[in-house]
């Protein structure tokens, strides 16, 4: 599984930059991206810092806790402490003020497509429908439907409307999803509910404690969504602070639509849908993070201002909002202020291309995807979309380069079905008539065989060979394989086996470890070759082993167990004889499969693995002649011995670590010393 970000470090590295005052040359921050694999990738400047506007003439903010900008880049701020909506045109001057001696703590702001003003105000406990001349024209308060619940809250904290008039509220405190009323104010049904999270604790109790414990114990309701967003097609978005899958799209049916892996901070207080579907978030600790519409990040910018004041870094931002241009506005609540973002020309080719991309024109947005990928090689977002254009102009070759690059398997899996089915079609006849001549070839061979004997000289050599020791040990394994009991038997009693022979065939189940991991296909692969480091393969392979091994023997020696350590050194390795015959044949078979076929792949190691267990248990019970149940507690013991094994030279680790660590400083004093 591949490496997601961690929000936390990421954190810390603006953190450092705004503290320490490094910036590039335009900004004060950094701007990153995430490669295939999760990690950050330093990329060139998204946004630069435009414009911070403290005051709007005389008028000053207080608090401002959201904003939003409408078809006509008219931007509206929920004044929180001022108890007002301030409204300014595309140009940041100010037209009106809405909701005076009105609202008393308005916290959401949205405005519909025909200019109605919507305020949701936490101090009234209401949303209020404004004109767009300020008018007052409706409230939306608590619903009477039964179905809303009596004890539930009706805290209204931010609001968006679709196209049909329909109201989408979130409240302080409300599990059971997003809010929904009608045009009327008629309670429609709670929308796209969290999940209640879940940890071991949680399912112990659930398991054991009685219904009356567990009610007393405790009450586990899902998170209250933090904020919400609507797209231009009517597609709500809502983001839950401190929530696993934090960012949501919904569907009609309130399912997710976003991929669970992608990137999150469990500080994002607010979500907005720029003008070409993109997905922006922003994270309490100053941080903004773009996705494109499937959900893949593109940019992470801005940061924390260390106490400076500088343009483009908060202190506490509370909404954010994107005009037509793609220029991102955020307001500060705690410094009371307005921050704009003006997009580089990076950006501007980025979002060309994801424009183009988005709207099925792949061949078209490639143009502006070369100019990314010359400035930054390393944007994967791009080799994607290079990938689907060399697809629709059938230049499979070419998108299975850009796919492989990029990671993305999908796109990979559907360029290879292309060019393996235009392979089957150019040589199906070729195959056919060759298995037929082999067929044919192989019947001739055997007619002069039986006829002048031929073969006999490689008959009589292969006998010869099969007499030598190290041979016979080896093929004994596939003898192993069809009769493993009596296999066992054979290592055990009969001396089939030595530890020399066990010896190599540790070493080619490593070799088979290291070919799966560099030629299985690339759609079946885990990770990139290019980040395989042999020795972290070696202990992947060999500490396992060798753990089971020694806790098994030391576990069999307590518990009247026959087998000697050799016995279980040798039955180990021979346990995995379907590994050891079978794997590569998966690894050759896979390199012809597409993600149609997966479950060949999959249901192969699903084999290799149950068969391998199996001779695993049968192992343990031959070599040290146990019963069923007795096989099962040994093999529980050992797997705790394992743990218990693995802890123990943790700390012998640790101790010899500060020892040396103690001794090098010793050193090092004394040379000191010594030199004065």
């Amino acid at each position: 599984m591949k490496n997601r970000l961690n929000w936390s470090a990421l954190f810390v590295v603006f953190l450092v930059l705004s503290l320490s005052g490094v910036s590039s040359a335009q900004v004060p921050y950094y701007s990153y991206t995430e490669d295939s694999e999760g990690n950050l990738v330093r990329t060139q400047d998204a946004y630069l810092p435009r414009l911070t506007v403290d005051k709007i003439g005389d008028l000053e903010l207080r608090a401002p806790s959201d904003i939003h900008i409408d078809t006509h880049d008219n931007v509206y701020i929920a004044d929180t402490d001022n108890k007002r909506i301030v409204v300014l045109n595309s140009d940041l001057e100010l037209q009106s003020l809405v909701g005076e001696g009105i609202l008393q703590r308005p916290t959401g702001v949205f405005v519909d497509g025909q200019g109605l003003i919507y305020a949701a105000d936490y101090g009234k406990s209401l949303v209020f429908q404004f004109s767009s001349d300020g008018e007052l024209l409706q409230t939306f308060g608590r619903p009477d439907s039964p179905l809303f619940g009596r004890s539930n809250p009706y805290r209204p904290l931010k609001v968006v409307v679709d196209r049909r008039g329909n109201l989408y509220i979130i409240g302080d405190g409300t599990t059971d999803g997003v809010i929904q009323l009608s045009p009327y104010g008629d309670f429609l049904g709670y929308y796209g509910a969290n999940e209640a999270r879940s940890n071991l604790r949680l399912l112990l109790q659930r398991t054991f404690f009685t219904q009356e414990q567990r009610a007393r114990l405790f009450r586990n309701v899902p998170p209250s969504p933090t904020n919400i967003a609507i797209d231009q097609k009517g597609l709500i978005y809502t983001v839950t602070q401190g929530h696993g899958q934090a960012v949501k799209k919904l569907d009609i049916s309130g399912a997710n639509m976003l991929p669970a892996g992608m990137a999150h901070d469990p500080l994002f207080v607010d979500i907005y849908i720029g003008p070409i579907g993109n997905i922006f978030v922003l994270s309490q600790n100053g941080l903004i993070y773009e996705f494109d519409s499937e959900g893949n990040l593109i940019f992470i910018f801005g940061g924390r201002d260390s106490g400076r004041q500088r343009q483009g870094l908060f202190s506490n931002p509370s909404g954010i909002a994107v005009n037509s241009k793609g220029e991102v506005f955020v307001v500060d609540r705690e410094r009371h202020n307005i921050h704009v973002f003006s997009r580089t020309e990076f950006t501007t080719q980025v979002h060309h291309a994801l424009a183009l991309y988005n709207e099925g024109y792949y061949v078209q947005s490639q143009e502006p995807w070369q100019y990314v990928l010359r400035l930054n090689n390393l944007f994967d977002l791009a080799h994607t979309g290079m990938g689907h254009g060399y697809y629709k102009l059938q230049m499979y070759e070419e998108a299975l380069e850009s796919y492989e690059i990029s990671n993305n398997k999908t796109g990979y899996s559907n360029a290879f079905w292309e060019i393996r089915n235009q392979w089957l079609q150019d040589h199906l006849g070729t195959i056919i008539i060759g298995f037929i001549v082999l067929w044919m070839v192989k019947r001739f061979l055997q007619f002069l065989h039986r006829k002048y004997g031929i073969f006999d000289p490689l008959i009589a050599l292969g006998q010869r060979t099969a007499q030598i020791k190290i041979i016979q040990e080896l093929l004994f394994l596939g003898h192993f394989i069809k009769n493993p009991a009596d296999g066992f038997y054979g290592i055990k009693r009969e001396g089939k086996s030595s530890n020399f022979t066990a010896t190599l065939l540790y070493l080619l189940f490593f070799i088979e470890w290291l070919l799966g991991l560099y030629y299985t296909n690339f759609i079946f692969r885990q990770g990139r070759t290019a980040d395989i480091m042999l020795s972290r393969e070696i202990a992947k392979v060999a500490v396992p082993f060798a753990l089971w091994v020694i806790s098994n023997y030391l576990v069999s020696t307590i518990s009247d167990g026959e087998g000697k350590f050799s016995d279980v050194y040798q039955g180990t390795i021979y346990s995995f004889a379907p590994y050891l015959l079978f794997n590569p044949l998966v690894i050759l078979i896979s390199n012809a499969l597409t993600y149609n076929e997966a479950f060949v792949y999959d249901f192969s190691y699903f084999v290799i693995w149950a068969w391998t267990a199996g001779l695993l248990f049968v192992m343990v019970m031959e070599t040290h002649n146990f019963e069923f149940k007795e096989t099962i507690k040994n093999i529980l013991l050992t797997g705790f011995s394992m743990l218990i094994l693995m802890l123990v030279v943790f700390i012998v680790y640790v101790l010899l670590d500060q020892v040396f660590d103690f001794g090098f400083s010793v050193v090092q004093e004394v040379m000191v010393r010594a030199k004065q």
